[in-house]
């Protein structure tokens, strides 16, 4: 007989029911276990979709450097930001200045557009490249933030705004004349001379001067002026709200400056008559015609010469024009004459003190059409092809403009040489 404890169960039995007990405890802490893996689980999986997405954005800022880099260093398509171009627009203008300062004539240089680059095809000497490149290595420069003149072989120069490269200009050299070696003379049988053969005439080359009055009052409309891809002469008031602004931009961009002196007309003081501030008088003794005229001329000290605004009774004055030129001799300055009256002796006047002078021979803007406008300049070349050069006179209208830019894309391949005025004075 086995004994039973006290609570009647053998020792084998507690035994067992211990372990049951533990065993109930085990599968009781079982779901803590579980909570815990899968909190790991989705940690993990969080961390593997953050790597995914680095990996990507990285893969794709990847792409897009090399696509930006294929864009703009093979395609060169890539549009130019808009300062760079309107810097290209007056790098142009200064290009072409510079080219026709330097002595060069329109069948030396050509010129297109490629994409954002423009280039530039140019009939020169090693001498004549040395002299436009040490010009232009001074005045971009000063004249355009961030542009920059670097040479690209022997005979290639680059501009570049920024990052970009606008213009890139090839100087072609003369054609280089080869002579057969030298051969000792021998005696040759005497022959009759040759009858004398009369000598073959050079074409003339005709020139055209276009001078634009009445400047300083519309800044918009002068700026067009500026970006004609010609010499320009802009005639500006002394005292006109935009003159100094203008007359810097216009030097800036090599163009030429001239001061639209005020001068009595006939009919003075009548209606629509008054000259304006500055204006010179013929009631004016000589030394107060010197005194204005001196202070009228330091409000734009870029000028290089004066022409008359208004005047056709000034101009017939020998006394007031002789003070003038008193003026103008002494500061190196020259003289168109605009004829504003059929009787001025501004221009003989000019002759007899030594000035430099030249008369204005066509207006071109008397009406406002656009059509009738190209007439008159058609008018200005054919003068210019009897005598070899013409001034002509516009004024700053947008019909002017528009007439303007469409005779200079007609006539520049056609001989005609567009010159600064002062290139023509005499």
């Amino acid at each position: 007989m086995v004994k039973q404890t006290s609570r009647g169960k053998s020792p084998s039995k507690r035994r067992t029911t211990a372990s049951r007990s533990k065993k109930t405890t085990r599968t009781k802490t079982k779901p803590r276990s579980t909570r815990k893996k899968t909190t790991g689980k989705r940690r993990k999986k969080s961390l593997t979709l953050k790597h995914t997405i680095l990996i990507l954005a990285c893969v794709a800022l990847v792409i897009a450097g090399v696509s930006w880099g294929i864009l703009h260093y093979r395609g060169g398509k890539a549009p130019l930001k808009p300062s760079c171009l309107k810097s290209q627009k007056a790098i142009t203008t200064l290009i072409l200045s510079t080219l026709f300062q330097q002595g060069f004539s329109q069948k030396d240089v050509s010129w297109k557009k490629h994409g954002t680059k423009i280039f530039f095809t140019i009939k020169a000497s090693k001498k004549k490249f040395k002299h436009v490149y040490a010009r232009l290595d001074r005045e971009l420069p000063q004249n355009f933030k961030g542009a920059r003149l670097r040479e690209k072989g022997p005979n290639t120069l680059v501009i570049s705004c920024g990052r970009h490269v606008t213009h890139r200009l090839a100087f072609i050299p003369p054609p280089t004349v080869s002579y057969p070696p030298h051969k000792a003379k021998q005696a040759k049988p005497k022959q009759l001379p040759a009858p004398p053969v009369s000598p073959v005439k050079k074409a003339k080359r005709v020139k055209i001067a276009i001078v634009i009055d009445d400047i300083g009052n519309d800044l918009s409309i002068a700026r067009d002026l500026l970006d004609l891809p010609v010499p320009i002469t802009l005639s500006i008031f002394p005292y006109a709200p935009y003159s100094k602004e203008i007359a810097k931009e216009a030097k800036k961009k090599g163009h030429e400056v001239l001061m639209h002196l005020p001068m009595e007309p006939e009919g003075y003081p009548g209606k629509g008559k008054d000259p304006g501030p500055g204006a010179l008088y013929v009631c004016m003794k000589p030394e107060d015609i010197i005194r204005q005229l001196n202070k009228d001329l330091e409000q734009i000290p870029e000028i290089s010469g004066i022409n008359n605004h208004m005047g056709s009774r000034f101009t017939c004055s020998r006394e007031g024009m002789k003070a003038v030129m008193e003026v103008l001799r002494k500061r190196n300055k020259f003289f168109l004459d605009s004829r504003t009256s059929a009787k001025s002796i501004g221009y003989q006047v000019a002759r007899e003190s030594g000035i430099p002078t030249i008369r204005r021979d066509v207006f071109l803007d008397n009406s406002r059409d656009v059509k009738k406008i190209r007439e008159q300049f058609d008018l200005l070349v054919e003068k210019a092809k009897k005598r070899g050069y013409a001034v002509g006179i516009g004024h700053p209208h947008r019909a002017t403009y528009l007439a303007l830019k469409r005779a200079i894309e007609d006539y520049r391949d056609k001989g005609i040489e567009f010159v600064f005025v002062s290139s023509l004075a005499r």
